[in-house]
């Protein structure tokens, strides 16, 4: 998409009010985003979902979820999306009724040792008689004698053997603590006369979204109107793709209101909270007239929110490094086979970046741009790869200021903000982040005497033009955040 810049393009002889937006981005909810990523840099993370094409397309209120979809409009302002099972389990010990994760009556020092049976408590029945398990320590196996058996709410009892063949092993206790992890390996049965077998089935689920509503509008005063005599209302025209097809005209006025919605929006979309209890589906969440105010979460807040790394002292190769090893689990491949993840960065956060990346091993001789005089050192980099894992970033305007604490080393706590969204598959095989609109933006004029309309809406001598929108984002994604900590570092 790009903006054709001039100002001889005007519209002529037109009412400011009788020239919408965009007609696509009006009657076409799928290309809304990509009226709203003419502002990259107010608008980063819709710019680049746009670009990519992450965003819902022919989704309509009242269709229910068909064979083969991914998702289903429940009401103009809800969305249930489809959450493949992951065919990668970790369980964990979870204490019983008195406080305990494994009972060894003969040692709690020893657990299993020489062959004993004993204990465990687990929070799911996942793992059956006869299944292999591995424990946190990647060497530590237990068999398992006997199905899991329900104790208390949500814990399961197991009776466990140690596997293998040394006969003085026994499970270190520290790996069967409250939280430690533990995963199905494999089975095992008699060669003689063996029977049964465990049956597992994963059917996935559904997550829900919820849409935001956002209002803006601009005005006129009568007196304003009539001061432009000849009705020239200056603007940009908006072109989509390369020819002329999607082509718009886009008044000052509406342009200047469509700034702020597309940074309301952004923010709604990055860093919104839902208002929508996950337990109950109750909104709670009022206005002054005790009127449900309901809005979806933004990516930060969906799902368990977001892993926070800390940074210190800034950008370095060290950091990002430590980073990407960190977050390497959480980053699955696209559709591509790419493993990435975008970060949007304040510009001071960006520029500390630029400078770590211009210290891990770029010569400057390949940094050269241009012959002669004109030659120039470009040190600018948009992003890093380490291990497969592909780092892209952004500097965002939007997070310049944003509000912060005086830190002790000069700088301010919200100078070093990044937000990291991994843009790959679910383990399901869906889009981890989508942008999602049930309905078209809805807007029009509030007219008042001085439109020389027959049938106004209000007495007042002026008139506004209003936008409503619409808007949400599904994420499945493991969001990171970077950032200083403000609490420990205040001068």
């Amino acid at each position: 998409m790009r903006l054709k810049l001039g100002p001889t393009e005007t519209v002529a002889q037109e009412s400011i009010s009788s020239r919408l937006l965009i007609d696509q981005g009006i009657i076409d909810p799928d290309f809304f985003p990509t009226v709203m990523s003419i502002y990259p840099e107010l608008t980063p993370l819709m710019a680049l979902l746009d670009f990519k094409g992450f965003k819902t397309k022919g989704v309509a209120q009242n269709v229910g979820l068909m064979e083969g979809s991914k998702y289903r409009a429940v009401s103009s302002n809800h969305i249930q999306f489809r959450i493949a099972n992951s065919d990668v389990r970790r369980e964990h010990f979870s204490a019983n009724a008195d406080g305990k994760t494994f009972v060894d009556s003969a040692s709690s020092s020893y657990p299993g040792q020489y062959g004993r049976m004993f204990y465990i408590y687990l929070d799911s029945n996942w793992i059956g008689m006869n299944d292999v398990a591995l424990l946190a320590d990647g060497v530590t196996q237990l068999f398992f004698v006997s199905d899991g058996e329900w104790v208390t709410g949500g814990v399961w009892e197991y009776k466990v053997k140690v596997d293998g063949s040394v006969h003085e092993e026994y499970v270190d206790p520290r790996l069967m603590v409250e939280g430690d992890e533990i995963q199905l390996a494999t089975t095992k049965f008699p060669h003689d006369f063996s029977v049964g077998g465990n049956e597992r089935h994963t059917f996935g689920g559904f997550g829900d979204a919820y849409l935001t509503l956002q209002r803006f509008k601009y005005s006129w005063s009568g007196t304003a109107k009539a001061m432009d005599s000849k009705r020239k209302v200056e603007g940009r025209w908006v072109q989509s793709g390369g020819d002329k097809s999607n082509m718009a005209f886009l008044p000052t006025a509406h342009e200047e209101m469509m700034k702020w919605a597309g940074k309301a929006l952004e923010f709604q979309i990055l860093e919104g909270k839902g208002t929508v209890n996950r337990d109950d589906k109750k909104v709670k969440l009022t206005d002054a007239k005790n009127q449900e105010i309901l809005s979806g979460d933004g990516v930060m807040y969906a799902g368990d929110g977001p892993i926070e790394f800390p940074l210190n002292d800034g950008w370095t190769p060290k950091s990002i490094d430590a980073l990407l090893t960190d977050i390497n689990m959480y980053i699955r491949p696209d559709e591509m086979g790419q493993r990435e993840i975008a970060f949007f960065m304040h510009p001071k956060s960006y520029l500390s970046f630029q400078r770590a990346a211009r210290e891990m091993g770029v010569t400057i001789d390949s940094n050269i741009v241009g012959e002669g005089g004109e030659k120039i050192i470009n040190n600018t980099y948009a992003g890093y790869e380490f291990g497969g894992l592909r780092m892209l970033v952004h500097s965002s305007s939007a997070y310049d200021g944003r509000p912060g604490k005086l830190l002790k080393d000069g700088t301010r706590s919200n100078e070093w903000d990044a937000i990291g969204i991994p843009l790959g598959l679910t383990s399901g095989g869906a889009r981890g982040i989508e942008l999602v609109q049930l309905r078209p933006m809805q807007q029009g004029m509030v007219a008042g005497i001085d439109s020389g309309f027959d049938s106004i809406a209000t007495e007042i001598d002026g008139s506004s033009h209003h936008v409503l929108l619409q808007n949400g984002v599904i994420s499945q994604t493991q969001v990171v955040k970077v950032g200083r900590n403000w609490a420990t570092n205040l001068a």
